[in-house]
């Protein structure tokens, strides 16, 4: 088999254990699956059906082997006092403040802490608080209202993450300084995947539109970070060295942003294609995608049956790669058209088919309009995206130069904030 194809079955297989193992179903149901799967992609050859088989089952050892080590041992259901450190950016929300904490000894394990607290609150912080715990199935933390949260320690966090959160902090500062509040949110969310903003108005106008994925972070976004920075890095180095510095900057963009799965899927993925484009080898995206997904539940193999995002972000991106040119070809339809509508549309379509197995059974909601909204957005997003960065890079040098760039980021802002509302009927 040549390494091109091993590169693709290897992981699949591993990612097929790994998911059976997650959604509770039994070994012996899973291996059989395989073993039918292996027998019509190989042409009936047992010795390479046995070995993808027990690849399978090496998936879904290490899933079960992953969920015993790393068990929490936090009491449920009683009132303590907590010792942990904040090992992510607060979100801080309209109403209530929620905290990634990792628990000192006695305890071990994650929590998840959703606070009405007002006390300036920070990575790197090691905090004390009282509280009940509680199991949630539908997270991988256990969950915990605390009755009172106090501040220990400060500045124990790692110092490059904290230098990140810090220019994160600052590029949103820039932006709420010279854009309305609801635009401002806007524009973090697209550039940033920062929603800690959004007002419940616009959350819910931007879910009844089918907007909500214009501020999820995807490789697309990250290639125009990226091209972005080579353009701007190539008037003072060459271009090599302008696009090997700014690749550096994807994987600190993905920590800065959070890391949450879609992101670091959007990263990995921006990463491959551009290295491909610069190495002038071909590009493979079902080797991309599932290198990806194995890679990240090497990380944590949980995502894949508990993690909402990491399904909706791989099975939008396989509807992208599959389905759009599947119907580009039935309906022999050329790219372009006014605002690029026919591949606006026939991507947003391609989508939404993909995630409508996830969305039904977990949201119980699916937008009719979106396709629609999505013609008249997403040509828009590039040049949003763009007019926000120069925006908020600006306002590090001087607020007046902010001022007059923000000023077509505003017009950009307005029209999509127009359309999100004009198709957020209330079809729930």
């Amino acid at each position: 088999m040549p390494l091109f194809d091993k590169a693709f079955y290897f992981p699949l297989f591993f990612i097929l254990g790994v998911g059976a193992a997650g959604f509770g179903i039994r070994i012996w149901l899973s291996l059989i699956f395989a073993a039918i799967v292996g027998y019509f992609i190989f042409s009936f050859r047992p010795k390479r059906v046995l070995v993808f088989v027990l690849i399978c089952f090496a998936g879904y050892f290490y899933h079960d082997l992953y969920v015993v080590l790393r068990s929490h041992s936090v009491p449920l259901g009683e009132e303590r006092v907590y010792v942990g450190l904040v090992v992510d950016q607060p979100e801080f929300g309209l109403k209530t403040t929620l905290l990634d904490i990792a628990l000192q000894k006695p305890n071990e394990g994650m929590l998840r802490v959703y606070s009405s607290s007002t006390e300036n609150i920070q990575y790197g912080d090691i905090i004390s608080f009282q509280g009940v715990v509680e199991e949630q199935t539908a997270e991988t933390y256990t969950v915990a209202f605390p009755q009172s949260i106090t501040v220990l320690e400060r500045q124990r966090g790692n110092p490059v993450k904290s230098i990140l959160f810090s220019i994160k902090t600052k590029i949103i500062d820039n932006l709420q300084a010279v854009l309305a509040p609801e635009k401002s949110a806007l524009m973090a969310g697209i550039l940033l995947g920062e929603r800690a903003e959004f007002t419940p108005e616009l959350k819910e106008a931007m879910r009844l539109s089918g907007t909500t994925h214009i501020v999820a972070l995807s490789g697309y976004n990250i290639a125009i970070l990226v091209t972005t920075l080579s353009l701007a890095l190539a008037y003072i180095c060459d271009r090599r060295k302008a696009f090997w510095l700014s690749l550096m900057v994807i994987p600190l963009f993905v920590v800065m942003t959070g890391a949450e799965a879609s992101v670091v899927r959007a990263g990995i993925m921006g990463l491959v294609t551009l290295l491909a484009v610069q190495q002038e080898r071909i590009y493979s995206p079902r080797n991309a995608i599932t290198l990806t997904a194995l890679a990240m539940l090497i990380y944590d193999p949980r995502l894949l049956s508990r993690d909402v995002g990491f399904q909706l972000s791989f099975a939008a991106l396989l509807g992208m790669v599959y389905f759009y040119p599947w119907m580009m070809q039935k309906l022999k339809w050329r790219s372009g058209g006014f605002l690029n509508w026919r591949t606006n549309a026939l991507q947003t379509l391609s989508a939404q088919i993909a995630v409508l197995p996830i969305l039904l059974p977990t949201f119980g909601f699916v937008a009719p309009t979106a396709l629609f909204a999505n013609i008249l957005i997403l040509e828009f997003v590039p040049l949003t995206m763009l007019a926000g960065f120069f925006t908020a890079l600006s306002g590090f040098l001087s607020y007046y130069l902010s001022i007059f760039i923000g000023w077509g980021t505003n017009l950009l802002l307005s029209y999509e904030i127009f359309i999100i509302q004009l198709f957020a009927l209330n079809w729930a």
